[in-house]
């Protein structure tokens, strides 16, 4: 998954995107099209979506732009701005059909919506003094709304109102956009509507809110209600529905399975023992859901590779994820996953059995996803950084299930995990990387490891068959190594290393033995 609506990311870096997928065998793109920073595809007759939505400035009221979240400034003129047009969409969709990817869209609602109430606010303004009707058909708030509430990214105003009927116009005229660009290249199978992160205290104080003749807790009513109407608007068009299990979750029970037809998509991401989420995954699989699983420690691809300030990435869900966590992910067994929370701490899985039932009906993991959210991600080249190589272990541990996810023992497990690693990271730094050089990826190059021993600088790279340069004038000149023991280096010198890759001219971080990096 690549998020294209906090930072937007082009027509050239999506097709670039399904080259690498396509060399690795993985066939499913899923863009997140929306946000509340941002709406990136075009909807005929909703013009304001983009006009307003997909572009970012200064503008307190956001009557002509959005505000410039996420440090995007007060100019148009950057990744906080831009957005696909149809005919943009349908080349991808092309394209993605030509290399055996099929692209899932997402939209995301009723929570992340605040691009989308503001376009359709701007919207209302236009039309309210000339045609009332025109102006309300695809209003999404409810005008007398007084709840007050905050998001978890801070949005006071994010959460599309389900119990206003223009809504379901609206969220039908995006299917039926979104379905006709599609139609005749790559017919819509999966439409994901998001589903996630829904402020906890909204639409308490809407009048139709209020209004509705709801049983039980009406705040769960509403939110049932809303994912309900969808999969009937889904239905219509023949789609499967598919979101991250926080839309499928009301509270902590899953929304009965039987409420829909066809396919229902469940992707999961909360394994973290810290918010008791690690057991969704099983639980939505064995209620007849497919489930996706996108586990935030392991294949959020938006966390930095190690634990250091120079390493780009958001620490909520682990302190860090290397390229091997991804390659170690159990997909099967998700509760021998760990989490090392933002001070180092390692949570250790299962203390509760309670919280750990086990996978029934294996038949529906349907998937692994890699994801990657977009906060952060302003240039190609953090993306390039944050997907590879993470990318490359996660198709291997998508398409080849090894012997090692079924020894019980931990110690005997990690020792095979190891040998498999050796292999695999091998092939990578011997084969792989010169690959993405002739492809232009501007991967990350790990750097060196090292330490001491008797006075010889030791040092290693995680991926074999990587040059390490060498200099010994702080940085002024660099001459190549040929052996990973500096035997000559007196590791007090003013020395610094770095990787270079094999082919293109491009080197990692640079590492000064004599500071703590």
């Amino acid at each position: 998954m690549i998020d294209i609506a906090r930072n937007f990311h082009g027509v050239h870096t999506i097709k670039s995107y399904i080259d690498v997928l396509s060399m690795y065998k993985m066939n499913k793109l899923h863009l997140h099209l929306t946000d509340d920073e941002g709406w990136r595809i075009e909807i005929p007759g909703l013009e304001e979506l983009t006009e307003i939505g997909g572009k970012r400035c200064h503008d307190p009221k956001e009557t002509k732009c959005l505000l410039p979240f996420l440090g995007s400034g007060p100019y148009s003129n950057s990744s906080g701005s831009g957005f696909l047009t149809v005919s943009q969409y349908r080349d991808i969709l092309t394209y993605a059909k030509m290399h055996h990817v099929e692209i899932i869209p997402e939209i995301d609602m009723p929570g992340h919506a605040h691009a989308a109430i503001k376009a359709m606010e701007a919207r209302f303004l236009k039309h309210y003094k000339t045609d009332i009707q025109e102006a309300t058909r695809y209003l999404l708030t409810d005008l007398k709304d007084r709840s007050e509430y905050l998001s978890i990214q801070s949005f006071k105003d994010d959460a599309i109102n389900p119990c206003v009927k223009s809504t379901f116009n609206f969220i039908r005229k995006v299917v039926d956009a979104i379905y006709n660009m599609h139609k005749d290249i790559q017919p819509l199978k999966v439409f994901h509507f998001g589903g996630d992160e829904v402020p906890h205290s909204a639409w308490e104080k809407s009048p139709m809110c209020q209004n509705l003749p709801l049983k039980g807790n009406k705040k769960t009513a509403i939110k049932e209600m809303f994912v309900l109407k969808v999969a009937e608007i889904l239905k219509e068009y023949g789609l499967n529905l598919a979101a991250w299990e926080d839309g499928l979750l009301n509270g902590k029970e899953p929304i009965n399975r039987n409420f829909f037809s066809g396919v229902a998509y469940a992707y999961t991401w909360n394994n973290l023992w810290s918010l008791h989420g690690a057991k969704t995954s099983y639980v939505l699989a064995n209620l007849g859901y497919k489930v996706i699983m996108t586990p935030a420690t392991n294949l959020y691809f938006d966390h930095p590779y190690e634990p250091n300030p120079w390493e780009p990435g958001l620490i909520w869900a682990n302190r860090f994820t290397t390229t091997k966590n991804v390659f170690s992910v159990i997909p099967e067994n998700i509760y021998e996953i760990y989490e090392k929370t933002i001070d180092g701490e390692t949570l250790m899985p299962c203390l509760d059995k309670s919280e750990c039932p086990p996978l029934v009906k294996f038949e529906n993991i349907e998937g692994i996803q890699g994801s990657l959210f977009g906060e952060l991600v302003r240039k190609r080249e953090t993306l390039d950084y944050m997907v590879l190589p993470r990318l490359l272990a996660l198709a291997e541990r998508s398409w080849h299930a090894a012997k090692w996810e079924y020894i019980l023992n931990k110690t005997m497990r990690q020792k095979e995990i190891d040998k498999d690693w050796t292999d695999f990271a091998n092939t990578v730094g011997h084969k792989e990387f010169a690959r993405l050089d002739w492809k232009g990826f501007l991967y990350r190059l790990p750097p060196p490891g090292f330490r001491v021993v008797n006075s010889t600088l030791e040092v290693q790279l995680e991926f074999p068959g990587l040059t390490i340069e060498v200099s010994h004038d702080g940085g002024t000149h660099w001459k190549k190594s040929w052996n990973y023991g500096f035997a000559d280096v007196n590791p007090w010198d003013d020395i610094r290393l770095r990787t270079k890759a094999p082919v293109a001219y491009r080197y990692s971080r640079i590492i000064n033995p004599n500071i703590i990096d």
